[in-house]
């Protein structure tokens, strides 16, 4: 049997299982014993290395989200990809989300090409093209990386949850997956890991600064307000290639930006969303007819 806690640190990231691209002891490690497998090789096998931390003790970017994944196949008797189908994507209108585009070549839209930002200040010079960097076809559906989705789709995901679940949870349901999760400890560990780049989304001023935001079932979330732009309660979450989405129950908007630009925590897309950000919740203060919840 599964206890609730222990999904509770995969989904949050505070299991001790930290993508080995990112640990450079985990990279030490898997050299002397000779593993080859990667965060990047599509297989669970990228993710059968040591946690770095005993669970719910810290927190730590990485693979639990994966094994959370894992272990919806081993219940439900199937692949991640049917569980999502069925569950997910058919019940909200995403027709075009799947761990497996090779297999639907002919009904998605047309994949878009991944960048990168080889400098800073010299315009379309300072990015270059690159391959998609995940090992393709996955040998795995991944919960953490790996799915390939449309703007349009993910809107739907997002709208659904903003709109109180259905039809996918209930109201009480989106509340559970909101909720703060963290240990005072693993509260106060998240800000370093987290990067430079997300502190300035979350708002967090510091390293230092264990009470700006904590982390949720569905990302993080802020526990206070953002002059000028989010306030207290709002999740968000980004992908690799600097995807960003929030959802702010409070002010009854969802928002995204998404890029296919590489490498993550791009300080260029950052400042973008911030400015996106601050325009439209200037924006909306200014409609005369506005008030929070629900009113977009």
């Amino acid at each position: 049997m599964i206890t609730t806690h222990i999904l509770r640190d995969l989904i949050c990231h505070t299991s001790g299982f930290i993508y080995d691209s990112s640990s450079t002891l985990l990279k030490k490690w898997s050299k002397s014993v000779g593993r080859s497998a990667h965060t990047f090789c599509g297989s669970m096998e990228g993710y059968t290395h040591p946690i770095l931390f005993e669970p719910g003790t810290s927190w730590g970017y990485g693979a639990g989200l994966d094994w959370a994944g894992r272990l919806i196949e081993n219940v439900c008797n199937c692949s991640l990809e049917e569980y999502m189908q069925k569950n997910i994507w058919s019940k909200i209108g995403a027709t075009s989300t799947t761990f497996h585009p090779e297999l639907r070549e002919e009904t998605l839209p047309r994949r878009l090409g991944m960048a990168y930002r080889v400098s800073v200040g010299q315009g379309t010079k300072s990015v270059k093209s690159i391959p998609v960097m995940l090992g393709q076809p996955l040998k795995d559906d991944l919960g953490g990386i790996g799915l390939w989705s449309t703007p349009n789709d993910f809107i739907k995901l997002l709208t659904a949850l903003l709109q109180g679940g259905q039809p996918l949870l209930t109201k009480a349901g989106v509340d559970v997956l909101f909720r703060p999760q963290l240990s005072d400890a693993s509260r106060a560990a998240m800000p370093l890991p987290l990067g430079s780049q997300m502190r300035r989304i979350l708002g967090i001023k510091s390293v230092d600064d264990i009470d700006q935001a904590d982390h949720c079932l569905a990302g993080t979330i802020t526990l206070k307000d953002i002059p000028g732009r989010r306030p207290h309660g709002t999740v968000n979450w980004s992908g690799l290639p600097n995807l960003h989405w929030w959802i702010d129950q409070q002010t009854g908007i969802t928002a995204a930006l998404f890029t296919q630009l590489m490498p993550p925590g791009d300080a260029a897309v950052t400042g973008l969303l911030i400015e996106l950000e601050i325009a439209l919740y200037r924006a909306l203060r200014k409609r005369e007819d506005f008030s929070p919840v629900g009113k977009l």
